[in-house]
């Protein structure tokens, strides 16, 4: 009777130690990957850079740029402004990038041509009032930071190490205060000009091309542009047509 209860006692046991054994690895860390018994879409085949495939014609693992092309999340952008960039729906017009022409001035901000670039002048795509409203708040949240409210480089951050500097302390580092963007350096820019370094960053500047969406770039272009002009006299040819003619009226008042 002993001899049958140590039996059963150890094969109890014995069936215990696999499952004490399992939660005991489920806690630990690891830099190897668990055995997966049925990979499904935890583990995938994939190829690294510059690596060669067979299942490509061209032998390469890596895919190159579609002409023509981007991303969705670039192409379709939805906010409270009803500004989509689609092949059949633009708040009050069309913008198709069925052609490389189109393309290259909407998705590069450049006109492409003996294997060199030239910034396009003016913005691509309708400018409406909702577009500078739009490009105003992602001013705030990108540009303002550094750049300040006014456009002309004393936001917070710039603020905060002329304290630093001041204080001697060596966080400062080799801060060069931020671009004004009121100033003829700026003004004097293509529209296609200010895109690029939106984009691509300059000096100090990081660049934005994977934080903010195609659309919303130009919408920080135009804003730049207003801020341009904020303060200053402006010509009457400059002005939408309905400002001229009330102000037309006015004068006869």
């Amino acid at each position: 009777m002993v001899n049958r209860v140590l039996i059963i006692g150890s094969l109890i046991l014995a069936a215990l130690i696999p499952l004490a054994v399992i939660a005991l690895r489920r806690n630990e860390h690891s830099p190897t990957p668990r055995f997966h018994i049925m990979l499904g879409m935890d583990k995938m085949a994939y190829r690294k850079p510059q690596r060669p495939s067979k299942f490509f014609a061209d032998g390469r693992a890596m895919r190159p740029h579609i002409a023509g092309t981007l991303a969705r999340q670039d192409f379709i952008y939805n906010n409270e402004a009803q500004m989509r960039l689609t092949p059949n729906n633009w708040k009050l017009d069309h913008v198709v990038l069925n052609t490389r022409h189109k393309y290259e001035r909407v998705l590069l901000g450049q006109v492409l041509g003996g294997g060199q670039g030239r910034f396009i002048t003016h913005i691509p795509i309708p400018v409406t009032k909702a577009l500078v409203h739009r490009g105003q708040q992602q001013f705030d949240i990108f540009c303002m930071p550094c750049h300040g409210a006014n456009g002309r480089g004393n936001g917070l951050v710039n603020q905060w190490v002329h304290k630093l500097r001041q204080a001697g302390s060596p966080d400062a580092g080799t801060w060069v205060r931020p671009t004004d963007l009121t100033s003829p350096a700026v003004t004097f820019l293509p529209d296609g000009g200010i895109y690029s370094i939106i984009v691509n960053g300059v000096a100090g500047m990081p660049a934005y091309k994977d934080q903010i969406a195609v659309v919303d770039r130009w919408a920080i272009v135009a804003y730049v542009r207003a801020l341009g002009l904020s303060g200053k006299a402006v010509s009457a040819a400059r002005l939408p047509v309905k400002v001229r003619a009330s102000l037309a009226a006015g004068k006869k008042h």
